[in-house]
């Protein structure tokens, strides 16, 4: 059994080998910024940041070592560091003289420093992404027993943001066509670069609509396309009650999908219910966990949860034997559970 906690300075070296994998806007493969986020999850974890500052890292431990993590960044937007996007806009055209009436797909530039909270940061060692313990849907939905847990913390609106297609090389058609032409970075470099500073994307990029019509087929293609990587998860926010809007990321032009916190159903279907023990063998039934309840605790900031069988039954929790002693719990003790939609 896995338990998922909250990561700290001394978990560098684990999370580290994970942004190798990922290499992302939010957990980039750069030793600098790794060890800045994990002093700011440390931190936020104990309630020392205010939410424009706060970031929650969470950790899947088992087998002595780390093997996943996923990350709430409790604001996304804020004074000197806005949230950009493209939006996808209609601008319609006319003629008189012609009697034709033309409707064209643009993409407008926008941005506010008054963000949501985003999720992000969600990879798994490539060993133990089939396995049966489902260690990515388990990082995934672990964010949202968190919210429900703290709701202080995160604004109303949650973002997800997912990778766009990618060309060959592992470039972006998106980025090639529009934001290479006007910054004349790379896309790596550029996406690096923004993790600091964004003023260059909004001070060479037009403020003028870009008519899509004008862009290559195989990039009118990329706008808002899903990377195969990501579908899986994509699918997973849908479930419970993510959305995807008109906007997309203005680097490889992947979707942004979002959802009212209160609405969404992990959130909205976490219970604080006291915990008992229950023998039920070892929470497998042909490979599959069946049933699962997200199960937390915290104690003076420190987070730990687990996947676990268990039932709900006159008001209390009934816990299996292995997921009762990973969260060091004691009869009585009260915790957060949530079912996990299939």
């Amino acid at each position: 059994m896995f338990v998922i906690r909250e990561a700290g300075p001394k978990d560098f070296s684990g999370v580290f080998a994970l942004a190798k994998f990922l290499d992302s806007y939010n957990l980039p493969a750069d030793p600098v910024f790794i060890r800045e986020l994990l002093r700011t999850s440390e931190k936020s974890f104990g309630g020392l940041l205010p939410r424009s500052k706060a970031r929650y890292l969470f950790v899947l431990e088992g087998r002595k070592r780390i093997v996943g993590c996923s990350l709430i960044i409790a604001k996304h937007g804020t004074p000197g560091h806005p949230h950009l996007w493209f939006s996808l806009d209609r601008i319609v055209k006319r003629s008189k003289t012609l009697g034709v009436r033309k409707s064209h797909r643009v993409l407008r530039l926008g941005g506010t420093e008054d963000g949501p909270t985003e999720t992000g940061g969600l990879v798994v060692l490539p060993r133990y992404r089939h396995s049966p313990e489902r260690c990515g849907l388990q990082l995934a939905y672990v964010r949202f027993l968190y919210m429900a847990m703290h709701p202080e913390r995160f604004e109303e609106t949650v973002l997800i943001e997912y990778r766009g297609a990618m060309g060959a090389g592992d470039k972006s058609p998106f980025w090639e066509a529009i934001g290479r032409v006007f910054t004349g970075l790379p896309y790596r470099r550029a996406d690096r670069l923004s993790t600091r500073n964004k003023e260059f994307i909004q001070g060479l990029l037009p403020e003028e609509p870009i008519f899509c019509a004008l862009l290559p087929d195989r990039v009118q293609r990329a706008i808002g396309a899903i990377h195969p990587s990501a579908r899986p998860a994509a699918a997973m926010a849908a479930r419970i009650g993510f959305r995807p809007i008109q906007q997309v990321e203005p680097f490889d032009g992947g979707p942004y999908y979002t959802a009212n916190r209160k609405k969404i159903r992990l959130v909205r279907e976490t219970r604080r219910l006291p915990v008992v023990q229950r023998n039920i063998g070892t929470g497998y039934r042909n490979g599959t966990r069946y049933p699962g309840f997200l199960v937390a605790r915290e104690t003076g900031g420190h987070f730990r949860a687990v996947l676990a069988e268990g039932a709900i039954s006159a008001g209390r929790f009934k816990m299996e034997e292995e997921a009762f002693r990973k969260l060091k719990m004691k009869t009585g003790d009260f915790s957060y559970v949530c079912a996990v939609p299939r």
